[in-house]
């Protein structure tokens, strides 16, 4: 029997590849403006609503220190990103205890976004709904790949808008969802 060291290793299995090389750690320093950066997207839906909000997302600059994160490979930047979902949605969870995807998702791709990671905001409308309340979802994405939720989500929703910083835009997502190929 293996003895078990380091109790989180065991679990990183789960948030990437095994092919990808591990993220690198983020200074405490910029961990507390990423996450204050989360509080104050949350507050300002909470107050003034998605219209306030969305321009916190589209106007949103990388913290002093994070131009690093931003280069990453898609696998690492996206095993970095999937770290991130806790404190991301701690800190979402204490300001807004019953929010729901849309506040979920800005505040993810908030944090994200002042990490220098090109992360964006998802809002789908169901292919198929049988509920009023279930017509629309929305999600976090990075490099395409869901963040927040099921990947699986892209399949009974069409996306409607993609709402991301224009400071740290890579290459327009092809109508699919997937990452058109830079050249």
């Amino acid at each position: 029997m293996r003895a078990v060291t380091r109790p989180l290793a065991d679990w990183e299995f789960f948030l990437s590849d095994p092919d990808t090389a591990p993220p690198p750690g983020i200074p405490p320093l910029l961990r507390l403006y990423a996450l204050l950066a989360t509080a104050d997207a949350a507050r300002t839906y909470r107050r003034r609503g998605w219209s306030a909000a969305r321009p916190l997302l589209e106007g949103a600059q990388p913290a002093p220190g994070a131009s690093k994160f931003g280069g990453l490979p898609a696998g690492t930047a996206v095993h970095l990103a999937r770290r991130q979902v806790f404190w991301s949605q701690l800190v979402l969870r204490f300001l807004m205890p019953r929010a729901d995807c849309l506040p979920r998702s800005l505040a993810l791709a908030r944090c994200l976004s002042a990490l220098g990671l090109p992360a964006e905001v998802c809002v789908a409308r169901a292919l198929t709904s049988t509920f009023d309340k279930d017509n629309f979802h929305a999600w976090t994405e990075l490099h395409g790949i869901v963040l927040n939720d099921n990947q699986d989500v892209t399949v009974g929703y069409r996306v409607l808008q993609r709402i991301r910083s224009a400071r740290l835009a890579g290459p327009p997502a092809a109508p699919n969802g997937r990452r058109r190929p830079t050249s």
